[in-house]
């Protein structure tokens, strides 16, 4: 029995494990010469930047990048953060309030910067938080079939949760209109909508970052998808054109090879498929972007000098709001800062309006940056990323997810009986750690397609069955 993995981002590495250590026989595609896709590490001049994720979390006992070592024997080569950590700093109009890791800092921080009445929200912020990470490993969403019994059965525990599906975050915070900013400036990074349009649910779990179990990862988050890929057979420069079809099934798929074997095209052949890529291009269809998707514009660069934490820090003073992320590499400091951009903003331009444009939002970042470290501009070397950068090197210019502003956005699983989509945009969760579940839920799937697991998701490998 042979599964084809389509991408090597973490969603599809996760199913690729899972699946190969119930006895399968597991190839993986990856167009790119590094795993990890937009949670992978890429190398300039001997430097390592993050193509994309920078802040991981999901370390925490019971955690859901504490469930991946456990289900699927890898080891992560990660640094967790301890308790009272100064994890971010989020600059706002009125000072700065620095997220520390642990709830009773936190409040702390939280009551000292915008006063008492913010921490009711914190508490309900926490219960529900809590409530969703003991259900996101078991969670059918979006059900597919032979799932409604499974998801029938967490009703009992998914009741006290339901009107916060239809409640947005703002609806639960104090109308502070400085605590609203602050709230409007986390979620814009973890839900990629403002506090009035991300649903309150899907806030608390967002917000819940710096409890999670946040991790320094050294050399970047990278390392964790080719701690993954360590081990598997994963074929690089091997870009997944066009799934095959026949009779209401994926049969196989045209593959288009570079580097050694450039020019070189073969037909792969498989009796189940994984698919960490957007469907729509791969069956010849053009991909829907959301209205509401952002694009990021990233500078990338390496300080000679070493930034004392917080290595999280966000501009929030004024938009758009700008994300910094630092990663000390001895006596130097790799950074990655990131701005939201609407993705319009970036289309129909002559190669002239492109570079202006570019240009203007690299001053423009440079300044927002500057206000979170002084000597951002003294940077060794400095790389601009547009919309267009991402298009060209991850297939598409949105990024993010899907804005999370309620919770039927997701996309079917299993679009053929034997084709499983993995990945960011496909479970509903945040970042690395969503992906991570959505792997191993559609490994989970898939043996339960072949007969390979039971109804209750008892398959052979020891990752953690459904109920």
């Amino acid at each position: 029995m042979r599964a084809l993995v389509v991408g090597a981002g973490i969603g599809g590495l996760v199913a690729a494990r899972a699946l190969r250590r119930a006895g399968l026989e597991v190839l993986v595609l990856e167009a790119h010469t590094y795993p990890g896709g937009l949670a992978g590490t890429f190398t300039h001049r001997g430097y390592r930047f993050d193509a994309g994720a920078t802040l991981l979390s999901g370390f925490a006992p019971g955690g859901p990048m504490a469930l991946i070592p456990e289900a699927l024997g890898v080891r992560f080569p990660v640094e967790p953060f301890p308790e009272g950590f100064p994890l971010m700093a989020v600059h706002l109009p009125r000072g700065e309030v620095v997220r520390p890791v642990g709830r009773e800092a936190e409040r702390e921080a939280q009551r000292d910067f915008f006063g008492p009445r913010v921490l009711p929200f914190w508490r309900w912020q926490e219960e529900r938080a809590k409530a969703l990470l003991r259900l996101a490993p078991r969670l059918p969403w979006p059900p597919e079939r032979g799932e409604l019994l499974r998801l029938l059965a967490l009703l009992p525990e998914l009741f006290p949760l339901l009107p916060d599906l239809f409640l947005k975050a703002a609806h639960r915070a104090p109308q502070d209109p400085h605590f609203l900013r602050f709230l409007d400036a986390q979620l814009l990074i973890a839900s990629q909508a403002e506090a009035k349009r991300t649903y309150a649910l899907y806030a608390a779990l967002a917000l819940d970052l710096p409890h999670m179990g946040p991790a320094l990862v050294p050399g970047g988050v990278g390392r964790v998808a080719e701690a993954l890929a360590e081990g598997l057979p994963v074929r690089y420069k091997a870009r997944a054109e066009r799934l095959l079809l026949g009779e209401g099934r994926a049969l196989a798929v045209e593959v288009a090879y570079g580097g050694r074997r450039r020019g070189e095209r073969e037909v792969v052949e498989a009796d189940l498929f994984v698919l960490d890529v957007p469907l729509a291009p791969f069956l010849g269809l053009p991909l829907k972007v959301p209205e509401d998707a952002w694009g990021a514009f990233v500078v990338h660069g390496v300080l000679p000098f070493r930034a004392p934490p917080p290595y999280f820090r966000q501009n929030a003073r004024e938009k758009p709001f700008a994300f910094l992320s630092l990663r000390p590499e001895g006596e130097k400091t790799a950074f990655a800062l990131s701005l939201h951009t609407p993705l319009a903003l970036w289309e129909g331009l002559s190669p002239e309006e492109y570079g202006r444009l570019k240009a203007r939002w690299g001053e423009m970042a440079l300044s927002l940056g500057e206000a979170l470290l002084p000597g951002l501009r003294e940077a060794e070397l400095l790389l601009f990323g547009t919309p267009r950068t991402y298009a060209r090197f991850a297939g598409r210019a949105w990024v993010g997810g899907f804005p999370q502003t309620h919770p039927f956005r997701f996309p079917r699983v299993r679009p053929f009986p034997n084709v499983f989509r993995v990945g960011e945009g496909v479970f509903p969760g945040q970042s690395v750690p969503a992906a991570a579940l959505s792997g191993l839920r559609a490994a989970r799937l898939a043996l339960e397609a072949l007969g390979l697991a039971g109804s209750g998701g008892e398959a052979r490998p020891s990752f953690p069955p459904f109920p």
